[in-house]
């Protein structure tokens, strides 16, 4: 009754967590979803899958780093996060910017939107202006970005090697491992006690441990081994990650162009599938949830779901739990997708035709702005968050 009893402990423990105002998961800003998707738990590994410029690095992001650090900053006696980011495809300099456009957008509610290419005065007739600036000197916007310093940690391992050693170094670090006595028989038939692996205790119970991965085709090779087995082998290394020390591996992944390509067009399968995972399979079979993103303005739909397409433009998305081992699959989140801002809110359902008009009319705002080369800060007149209620 050993293991059954730690489980009971945990359920608990787990109970005794929400009566006592605690927390079991960091919670989505999604509510409708929230019935499919609760939010991020310890010990769950995610796969993040789309096609193309879906923005898997961009939903990857908002949920896993924004998010979390925004829930974690205002409630910070209920969990501490701890992201290991290995920026595969992009730099921390640029991840760090994108977090930077989030900020200024979610503190004034809306009314900045600068994206991180007007951040940096790309453009000769858009150069930043100093009020912006002035804004990341202030005490509310140095404390979230020392926060958010504290938190995440970009690593430069490349190959599933590298990125075992970083976190078992850190595990080791942060907890105690417990081990059993077992007996097996040697390979001369001789019978010998050694130590296996019973449990971990993490020092710090509120730690949330990410390993986010962006993204795993572009790790490079163990010696010997090609791409998908190297995929293979830093997805076992996270799923033990996962399973022993309640770590929250993220990996993102590349459909293959072959299965979003003229025939899934033409047959309206244009969603992310397990038999569509780039160059190997063996994340799906691992992770607890398949977060697949489908752009449909991409395929150049002018409908798709109730949505119109055409209206949108870019600036739809969907997201699908399309496997979830530990709950509902296929369950369907209709987003509004800002990129500049990397920001994504839960769209109205397609029958509220009176809220989506005022999306639309908001999004004729925006890229009517887009279009003014004065150099100022955006003030939109309406508060964004009172579109997506």
């Amino acid at each position: 009754m050993e293991i059954v009893n730690r489980v009971l402990n945990i359920l608990k423990e787990r109970r005794q967590n929400i009566l006592d105002g605690n927390i079991n998961c960091i919670p989505l800003p999604f509510n409708r979803f929230k019935n499919e998707f609760p939010g991020i738990e310890q010990g769950k590994y995610f796969l993040v899958s789309g096609g193309s410029k879906a923005a898997k690095t961009q939903l990857t992001n908002f949920l896993f780093v924004y998010n979390t650090i925004f829930y974690a900053f205002q409630h910070r006696d209920k969990v501490h996060p701890k992201i290991f980011y290995y920026p595969l495809e992009e730099t921390p300099e640029t991840i760090t910017l994108r977090f930077m456009a989030y900020l200024l957008y979610n503190f004034s509610k809306g009314a900045i939107r600068i994206s991180p290419t007007d951040l940096k005065s790309t453009d000769e007739n858009k150069v930043l202006s100093k009020e912006v600036l002035d804004l990341f000197e202030t005490e509310e916007y140095k404390d979230i970005m020392q926060f958010y310093e504290e938190c995440i940690e970009f690593r430069n391992s490349r190959n599933p090697t590298g990125v075992w050693k970083d976190l078992k170094g850190y595990a080791e670090n942060h907890g105690t491992t417990y081990y059993k006595d077992i007996k097996i028989t040697d390979e001369l038939g001789q019978e010998k006690e050694v130590k296996q692996f019973d449990y971990y205790a993490p020092n710090d119970k509120n730690e949330y441990v990410f390993i986010i991965i962006d993204h795993v085709s572009l790790m490079e090779s163990e010696r010997g081994m090609d791409l998908r087995n190297t995929i293979n082998k830093i997805s076992e290394y996270l799923v033990i990650f996962r399973n022993r020390y309640n770590y929250i591996p993220v990996v993102v992944q590349q459909q293959n162009t072959e299965t979003l390509g003229l025939e899934a067009f033409k047959s309206n399968k244009i969603r992310p599938t397990l038999v569509g995972l780039a160059d190997s399979k063996a994340t799906g079979k691992d992770c607890n949830m398949f977060i697949g993103i489908t752009n449909p303005y991409s395929h150049e739909l002018s409908e798709y779901l109730g949505y119109n397409i055409l209206e949108f433009k870019s600036n739809i998305r969907f997201i699908e739990i399309v496997l979830n081992r530990d709950g509902n699959s296929n369950g369907i989140c209709p987003l509004f997708f800002d990129g500049a801002v990397n920001d994504f809110r839960e769209l109205p359902l397609p029958t509220d035709t009176q809220k989506l008009q005022e999306i639309y009319n908001y999004l004729n705002k925006i890229r009517g702005t887009a279009r003014n080369t004065a150099s100022r800060i955006f003030l939109l007149f309406s508060n964004i968050k009172k579109l997506f209620k």
